[in-house]
This record gives C-alpha cells, sequence and structure tokens, in this order.
C-alpha cells in the first residue's frame, strides 16, 4: 500500500510540475497560436460558415421547385342526411384517405425579386469572409502588442539587473575606500541606498512582466495554467518604407475593410430597395398537385379500398395591393441606402485621421530613435569616464551616480523608442492589411 501511495504522489506531483511548465514563444508562435485558439477568430469563421449555408438555402428556396406532401385520414361518426319524399339518405363514407404531393416554383418575372435574394445571401456572405479578415487582422495586432510590451519589460529587467550589479560593484568600492580611510560613511550609505531602490525597481519590474506575460496569454487564447515567456528582441528597421502620406492616406480611406463591409452593406440595402419596389407589382408562379383518394365505408376492408388519383397544373398569381404599406416600406429601404452613403464618408474621414495619426507616431518614434542612439554612445562613455576618475580619485561618488543615472535613462529612453515604434508600424500594418 505504502508503494502504491507513493507512487500517486508522484504521479500528482509531476502532472503539477508540468502544469506549471514554461512555454516560451516567439512573435510567430503567438500569432499562430492566437488563430487557433482566439475565441473570436473561431466564432467569426463560424459565422462565415454558416454565410456560406445561407447562400445555400437561399438558392434552394428561389430555384429548386418546393415540393410538399401531405396525407390524412378522416373518419364520419355521423354523415350528413338529405331528405327525399321522406326517406333520408346518409352522404359520404365513413372512411376518406387522402394523399396529396404539390408542386411549386416562382417564375422571376416583375414582383418576384427571386435573384435579388440570391445577390443579398452573395452579399452576406462576403461581409461574413471580410469580419473574418478583419477579426484575423486584429488578433494579430493586439498579439504582436502584447508581445512587444513583454519583451520591453524583458529589456528593462536585464537593464535593471545591469544596473544592479553596477550599484553592487560602487558600494564595493566605496566601502573599500571608506575603510581605506578616503571615503565619507555618507558616501557608503548613498551607495546602499541607490542599492537598494535598484532592487526595488527589479522586482517592480519582474512583477510587471508577469501581468504583461498573463495578458499576452489572454489574447493568444491559451486556457491552462501553463506560464509563458517571450523570445525576441526589439528591433528597428531603418531601411523600412510606406510610400508617401498621401498614398497611404487614399490606400487606406479606400480599400480598408471597414469600407469594404460598408460598401457591401449598402448594395444590401440597394438590393432591399428593389424588392420593395417589387411589391407593388403582381407575382407569378407555377404549380402543379398529384392527389390520391379513397372514401369507403366500414364494411370494406383496407386492402380493398379503391384509390382514385388525379392531377393538376397551373399558373398562379397572387398581388399584395395594400400600396400605401409598400410605399412606406420602400422609403425605408431608400432612406438606409443614404444612411450606408454618410456612413462610408464619415468612416473614410476617420481612417485619414487614424492614419495620419500612426504616421506621425512613427515619425517621431524614428526621431527619438536616432536622438537617443548618438546619446547613448556618450552616456556610455561618461559612465566609464566617471567610474575611472572616481578611482582615482578625481571625481566624487555623486559624479558617477549621476553619470550612472543618466546612462540608464537614456537605454530606457532608447527602448522606449523602439517600443513606440514598433506600435506604430503595428498599427498602420492593421490599416493596410485590413
Amino acid at each position: 500500500m505504502n508503494k502504491i501511495a507513493i507512487a500517486i504522489i508522484i504521479v500528482l506531483f509531476a502532472g503539477s510540475a508540468y502544469s506549471q511548465e514554461t512555454r516560451t514563444l516567439n512573435l510567430s508562435d503567438a500569432i499562430n497560436l492566437a488563430k487557433k485558439n482566439n475565441s473570436d477568430y473561431v466564432i467569426a469563421k463560424l459565422e462565415k460558415l454558416k454565410a456560406e449555408k445561407k447562400v445555400s438555402e437561399v438558392y434552394s428556396e428561389n430555384l429548386v421547385p418546393t415540393l410538399t406532401l401531405s396525407s390524412r385520414y378522416a373518419r364520419s361518426f355521423k354523415k350528413q342526411t338529405i331528405n327525399i319524399f321522406g326517406q333520408n339518405y346518409e352522404i359520404g363514407s365513413d372512411n376518406s384517405i387522402t394523399t396529396t404531393i404539390d408542386v411549386s416554383e416562382p417564375i422571376p418575372f416583375l414582383g418576384t425579386p427571386v435573384f435579388n435574394g440570391i445577390k443579398i445571401a452573395r452579399y452576406y456572405e462576403r461581409i461574413q469572409d471580410e469580419n473574418v479578415k478583419q477579426v484575423e487582422t486584429t488578433i494579430k495586432a493586439d498579439v504582436k502588442k502584447a508581445f512587444y510590451g513583454s519583451l520591453l519589460l524583458k529589456k528593462v529587467i536585464e537593464l535593471n539587473e545591469q544596473r544592479l550589479e553596477n550599484s553592487k560593484e560602487n558600494l564595493r568600492v566605496v566601502e573599500a575606500r571608506y575603510n581605506a580611510g578616503i571615503a565619507l560613511e555618507y558616501d557608503v550609505l548613498r551607495a546602499k541606498v541607490t542599492n537598494g531602490t535598484i532592487e526595488t525597481d527589479l522586482t517592480k519590474s519582474r512583477n510587471q512582466l508577469i501581468v504583461s506575460n498573463n495578458f499576452l496569454k489572454n489574447k493568444i487564447g491559451l486556457r491552462d495554467e501553463s506560464k509563458i515567456d517571450v523570445t525576441g528582441n526589439l528591433l528597428y528597421d531603418s531601411s523600412e518604407v510606406w510610400g508617401t502620406t498621401d498614398e497611404l492616406i487614399k490606400t487606406i480611406s479606400e480599400k480598408n475593410v471597414a469600407i469594404r463591409q460598408l460598401k457591401l452593406g449598402k448594395q444590401i440595402n440597394e438590393q432591399l430597395s428593389e424588392v420593395d419596389y417589387a411589391n407593388y407589382l403582381p407575382k407569378f408562379y407555377l404549380f402543379g398537385q398529384y392527389s390520391l383518394q379513397a372514401n369507403e365505408n366500414d364494411d370494406v376492408s383496407l386492402r380493398r379500398y379503391r384509390f382514385f388519383n388525379s392531377i393538376t397544373a397551373g399558373i398562379g398569381l397572387s398581388w399584395d395591393l395594400n400600396l400605401f404599406r409598400n410605399s412606406y416600406k420602400e422609403e425605408q429601404s431608400i432612406i438606409e441606402v443614404k444612411k450606408s452613403e454618410e456612413q462610408i464618408i464619415k468612416v473614410k474621414e476617420l481612417l485619414k485621421t487614424q492614419t495620419q495619426s500612426v504616421l506621425v507616431n512613427i515619425e517621431d518614434a524614428k526621431n527619438r530613435i536616432r536622438s537617443q542612439q548618438e546619446l547613448l554612445i556618450s552616456a556610455e562613455r561618461g559612465y566609464e569616464l566617471a567610474n575611472i576618475s572616481y578611482k582615482n580619485g578625481v571625481l566624487n561618488q555623486i559624479d558617477v551616480l549621476d553619470a550612472e543615472l543618466g546612462l540608464n535613462q537614456v537605454k530606457l529612453a532608447y527602448l522606449q523608442a523602439i517600443y513606440d515604434y514598433l506600435i506604430a508600424r503595428t498599427e498602420l500594418e492593421q490599416l493596410l492589411e485590413n
């Protein structure tokens, strides 16, 4: 029994350890996983599949004849009687069985908008297809932003770890100088305070990374208990060329998925307007019926029932003469078309504004990257000289701390500029890919 208990404990421990295993992802892995696991993307694809089935349904309803089979059995518990010269006679039979097959097919003429319904279903299918593309692009952008956020925090952690290492080295030098009688106790206390502050910053950045990774995990759609980590670098590609501002604004404002969906919505409203107009006109249809009927009394067994069949066919007409009601519906459809046109104009202007804002952010990030690169070289050299001068007794400890603070600020600003550039680039790609 002890061996069994130990084995169970080992299995449970192994399962717990496995559930906490850290999964390392690069950007491509994260995006591919999100496409598989994200609920919004799954729902969008299901809606697209539903739209495809709807198109098939509309084709079936409009182009395939409608067949209806009906069968009924009737039992007469009291028959109708007539009196002829004082004598009562029963009319009808005790049992009646009737089976009919009805066939009808609308004629695509005048008030029968067969092809309008098919076009509407096609447009709706295309809207759902655009929606899948939009959701996919949104997921990709969201995952990228969350991924870059985790990368930035990892770089901040590395920076804080390097700061802590430098701080410890500085503390060691200060204590050595203090023990040699050439440094003040105040310098030692200042170095210790700086060391403690950096340790606090390091702990804070590590906690922020945990939160950021959990946020990324949520965007990917991972629902297990495992932890994730990211791998990669915050890179700036100075050779990227997007085209002129006017070209980008024109492309995005004319071809963005939001515009494409609104144009499809307008086409649907135009088709609905034609359908409402068709209600003024008569609708023609072909019909046919096959009937099989038997009427027998109780003294005849079911096997001896005599069935008689008949076949009829013809052309039918239906016409809704409520013209005032039809006119109100048509006017509403025309209003919807005008609303679609206004929405297209509104969204185009909004996309222009968004594009201009993103391009400004990209240019601003580029300028900051270039300026911080130059400052970084100077700050690193300044910190190096400050350390050497302090060890030789030329500078005070506060000069070293100032040089280190300046270097760290430049490094952080440089990382932030690259991060801002990548976020702005992701937003521009999202506008273009949509």
